[in-house]
This record gives C-alpha cells, structure tokens and sequence, in this order.
C-alpha cells in the first residue's frame, strides 16, 4: 500500500476512536438519567398503568411546559409534575373535576427551546425525547415552534397531543364532558381526541341528528353563547383559587406548628416572602 492510502486509514481510525470517546459518555449519561427518571416513578408509587403529558401552564405551582404523569385511582386523578431541577409535585383531584373542557385563549406559546421557557430546557434530556410526542411542534428558523392548540381538561391546561392522553386515562366518552372549547372542527382534526372516542360521539351525534353540527366549515363557530364560556373559565379560576388558599393554610399552620411568629406574620403581608418561605418547606 501507498504511504497515502495509509494515512487515510489512520485517519479514518482516529475518527473512529474519537466518536465511539465521545458517544460512551453521551450513552452512560442517559443511562443514569432514566435510572433517576425510573426511581421517581417508584418512589411515588406510580403504577404501571399511567400516561405522559406536558402541561403547558398551572397558575398555582408557578410551572410553563411541565412534563407530567397522571394515573388514576378509583374516583380520583392523581398528577406528578416533574419540575426541573426541584422536587416532583404529586397532586390529586377528584374526576368529576375533569369533566368540562375549554380553548386555552391566553397564553400563545411560541418558544419552547429554553428562550422563554428554561423549565423545559433544563429537563434531562432522556426525559424530554420521552415526553416530546406529548406536545404539538414544528420547526422553524428561529428554533422549535409550539402550536397553540392548547385545552382545558378540568384545572389542567395540556396540549393537544396530551388531551388524548387525558381522555385515555379518563375512560370517559366525549358525550360525557360539558365542552366548552370555541372551535371543535379543530379539536377534531389536532389529534386531541383518540379515533376510537371521536368515532363514538359522531355517533352519538348522528342519532340525535347533530353529527353535521360537529363536522361544519372551520370558519363557522360554535353558538354556545359567551356567559356560558366565561362560566367555564370562572370554574378553572375558581378551582385555582381554591388550590392556592389551601396551600397558604397549609404553611401559616406550618410556622405555627414550628412558633416562627414572626416569618408568619411577614408571610401575612409580602408573597415574596411567603413565596422563599413555600421553598423552604418544599411546597
């Protein structure tokens, strides 16, 4: 051989050697991140029977783009929200609190690769390529744009591709749920409701001769009059509300327990206070 054709195949080794260096690390790392990942889902007691979503906001745990997982027990929906780089948050409500649905009007997320929203940015990897089918994506020059085809399932604010997930776990047809959501052509087509469930209610429609009424042109809306849409939003805000009081009970019973009179009364009168206060005690 050549002196040349050698040279090539050193070189060729050497980048060889080099990819299968930096790979090993890349590998070992994920490897360790699914057995953290693996762990908190046995620490919390969740069961093999679960779904993955990725809540695009919650008010009362201050989280953007959360990945979750939710499990049901009995008449109750139990939510472990995966904050990055803080303690999981397990929460549960009662089903019968899932059963309205709403359009998710505020918020339009653009960004979702860490430039306005770091929470997801800094998940480990293994855990963002496991729950990226979760949310609604495409690619543009800027970086990954999120749709924002975004619902309301209860007090929980998921997107679409997450809805199914909901609907699965909640075994409920979709005849069952008030739904509140200004363009259903388009819940239809977004994939937020599995085929299986969608094909039931065209049916349950067609026998009450309304499957036409599901199906119209996407430029027409629905007729359910505006009192009825700002009910179902002062029922998520209501429930929110709620959440938070019972949280704040929680902490000022907490300092009293402890006798810090004086970091309760200061969490009386300043939330940043109370907010460093929640952290403290893992709230």
């Amino acid at each position: 051989m050549s002196s040349l054709l050698w040279l090539g195949i050193i070189i060729v080794g050497c980048l060889i050697l080099v990819f299968i260096q930096k790979r090993k690390p890349t590998e070992e790392k994920k490897e360790k991140q699914k057995r953290e990942y693996e762990e908190i889902l046995q620490i919390n007691q969740v069961p093999e029977q679960h779904y993955k979503i990725v809540v695009g906001q919650s008010k009362v745990y201050n989280i953007y783009n959360c990945p979750a997982i939710v499990w049901k027990e009995e008449n109750v929906i139990k939510t472990l929200y995966l904050r990055a780089n803080a303690k999981p948050i397990l929460a549960e409500q009662e089903i019968e609190d899932y059963m309205f649905l709403a359009s998710q009007p505020y918020v339009d997320f653009l960004r979702f690769d860490g430039t306005e929203y770091p929470d997801w940015a800094v998940q480990p990897e293994y855990v963002k390529e496991l729950f990226m089918p979760y949310v609604n994506s495409s690619i543009s020059k800027g970086g990954i744009d999120y749709k924002k085809n975004m619902y309301w399932i209860g007090t929980t604010c998921v997107y679409a591709a997450s809805m199914a997930e909901m609907f699965k776990m909640l075994g409920r047809p979709l005849i069952d749920f008030t739904n509140m959501v200004d363009n259903k052509k388009e819940m239809a087509k977004d994939s937020s409701i599995p085929e299986d469930m969608l094909e039931e209610y065209r049916k349950e429609l067609a026998a009450k001769k309304e499957a036409s009424e599901f199906l119209k042109e996407e430029d027409k809306k629905d007729k359910e009059s505006m009192e009825g849409m700002e009910k179902a939003i002062q029922v998520i805000r209501d429930a929110e509300r709620k959440s938070v009081e019972e949280a704040i009970n929680s902490l000022y019973a907490k300092l009293l327990e402890d006798k810090r009179f004086e970091d309760l009364e200061k969490a009386t009168k300043d939330e940043e206070y109370r907010k460093k206060l929640f952290e403290e005690y893992g709230m």
